[in-house]
């Protein structure tokens, strides 16, 4: 009978968060795209001490984000469909790559802009509940980049507070969301490159 019991719970426990996994694509697919204070740990594969950077995400539709750290350095990181730039203004100096080189936090924003459901390339391991947030545990179908990732979400706004994504290579970050604010009409992201800036192509 306890074995029985478990089953169920485990069977509804995944089945909610398919349901609430629905209902927050909904909503996505509604916004015309999201901004919000960062903070992001990036942990490298082997080491315990995180680097932690300090700024704002802006992302829209069509595939379009813009990622503006403060600190502990100024660095911009802007990504559409043609190219990444990666803009060290303390160095003076850009790399502009093709999208197929996207970063892991890139991968990570671009999927809550993109066309293609959540759902269709993740799968819910469990789901986790506790007061106004739900907690997802997440695993690609189908991924040569993305690992396992976990999404905390508030119920009831459906506002995504924190994202932890680790990569192929176990490297993972933890992204705090605050002030998040969905999108209701598309927004012009744009990014113009100093003209006496050191640019790299890759």
């Amino acid at each position: 009978m306890r074995k029985y019991l478990i089953l169920t719970l485990i069977f509804f426990n995944l089945s909610f968060g398919q349901d609430f996994l629905s209902e927050f694509q909904k909503v996505i697919n509604k916004s015309k795209g999201f901004e919000a204070e960062l903070i992001q740990k990036t942990y490298q594969s082997g080491f315990n001490n995180p680097d932690t950077f300090i700024g704002e995400v802006k992302a829209t539709k069509p595939l379009t984000v813009k990622i503006d750290y403060k600190k502990p350095y100024q660095q911009t990181i802007f990504m559409n469909k043609e190219k990444i730039i990666l803009y060290n203004k303390e160095q003076n100096q850009a790399i502009i790559t093709s999208p197929q080189n996207s970063l892991l936090i890139t991968d990570v924003i671009s999927m809550f802009i993109d066309n293609t459901p959540i759902d269709k390339i993740f799968k819910v391991i469990q789901t986790k509940e506790f007061g106004k947030f739900i907690t997802i545990d997440l695993k690609p179908k189908n991924s040569d980049d993305i690992k396992s990732l976990q999404i905390t979400v508030e119920k009831e706004k459906y506002i995504p507070k924190t994202i932890t994504a680790i990569d192929t290579d176990n490297n993972k970050i933890e992204l705090q969301l605050e002030n998040f604010k969905y999108y209701n009409n598309l927004v012009n992201l744009e990014f113009k490159l100093p003209k006496n800036v050191e640019i790299i192509q890759q």
